[in-house]
């Protein structure tokens, strides 16, 4: 079985396994959103540049820095991924002083 985390990197990953590594590292733990807010606050709010870095990364994936094109179709794209880059946002910016 592959153990697509450990080892030596191979040119051609093996997707399978990293996908079953991924779904499987959620199995047993509750992923309410206090705790994916907890989760991406101490991924990407950390001390050190590395998360801040990863998340302008996938931010600018989304479009968020980008202006809105003027064809349709690269707009409804443009509009679905600023969607994602909403989620993580209010993922970040949740309120969590309330009851849990």
């Amino acid at each position: 079985m592959s153990q697509p985390f450990k080892g030596k990197l191979k040119l051609e990953p093996d997707l399978e396994a990293f996908h079953r590594a991924l779904i499987g590292s959620t199995m047993g733990t509750e992923h309410d959103g206090v705790t994916v807010a907890r989760d991406f606050r101490a991924l990407f709010l950390r001390e050190d540049a590395l998360g801040k870095r990863a998340l302008f990364m996938l931010l600018t994936w989304c479009g968020e820095y980008d202006a809105p094109p003027e064809d349709n179709d690269a707009l409804q794209r443009w509009a679905g991924k600023r969607e994602i880059a909403g989620l993580i946002k209010a993922a970040l910016y949740a309120d969590l002083s309330g009851p849990e």
